[in-house]
């Protein structure tokens, strides 16, 4: 029984589990709760009477929306992850992470399984910025090395296949855009606010939603042929070859 595990459809979930197991989930996976032999708790209610509560197990549905960047320091986290080793821990959620993949790290960290050998989620965030703006060229992260950093992972969810292609945009176009570029970097001092707004003004000019999520949607994206559009596409495939790197786990090392 593996400790992470990625599904299309968590209502179909068989798990071997002690008697006295709790699930915890969060809300909006209310209608996908297994049909388990269990006791069930929301999560919210669980923050309440988690010292009252003594399980064998644990199972966490939706742990992607459970601890999130704005909540992680919230001790009912730290006694999850750090402070119940005691107790066996399995996560269940419907894709191995949501916003920034370094997030999929919690999963192995309520789990107590993989190598990342951190104890807290601010190393393997900074870790990942510093790969996002290109300061260090290798992460854990990367699609090439995660797999040596996860284990006990299963998933049934197909690999993404989103293509990006690029265009050569007109003279008038390529004038905005070297004349945009200019204004942001006179108007932002940052990383951040730089390339998220050239995208959103780049965006807008094209008639084009590009994000960061875009390799999710397993089509082939055609976009002009301009730097801003080059990288968050980039960022795209390296975030797709995560996502299929965990969910391939299992097939890669049969």
């Amino acid at each position: 029984m593996k400790k992470v595990q990625f599904l299309k459809n968590i209502n179909a979930v068989s798990l071997d589990l002690p008697e006295n197991t709790l699930v915890v989930y969060h809300a909006m996976y209310f209608d996908q709760l297994p049909a388990i032999d269990a006791e069930y708790i929301e999560f919210q209610d669980y923050k309440k009477k988690y010292t009252m509560l003594e399980p064998e197990m644990i199972v966490v549905i939706g742990l992607n929306r459970i601890i999130t960047p704005s909540n992680r320091c919230d001790f009912i986290n730290e006694y999850l992850q750090t402070m119940t080793p005691n107790i066996e821990k399995i996560s269940i959620d419907t894709e191995p992470f949501i916003g920034e993949p370094w997030r999929l790290w919690y999963h192995y960290s309520i789990a107590n399984c993989g190598h990342f050998n951190i104890t807290y989620s601010y190393a393997i965030e900074t870790e990942w910025q510093y790969w996002f703006y290109r300061d260090v060229q290798e992460c854990r992260l990367s699609g090439e090395n995660i797999r040596l950093f996860i284990s006990d992972t299963w998933s049934n969810i197909e690999p993404l296949t989103t293509q990006f292609e690029f265009y050569q945009p007109n003279e008038i176009d390529k004038h905005w855009y070297h004349e945009i570029k200019k204004h942001i970097f006179i108007s932002y001092d940052t990383p951040k606010l730089l390339i998220n707004n050239l995208l959103k003004l780049s965006n807008k000019r094209f008639d084009i939603n590009l994000t960061y999520d875009s390799f999710r949607k397993n089509q082939k994206i055609i976009l002009p042929d301009l730097n801003i559009f080059r990288f968050v596409a980039e960022e795209n495939i390296r975030r797709m070859k995560i996502f299929n790197a965990v969910v391939s786990y299992e097939e890669i090392f049969k």
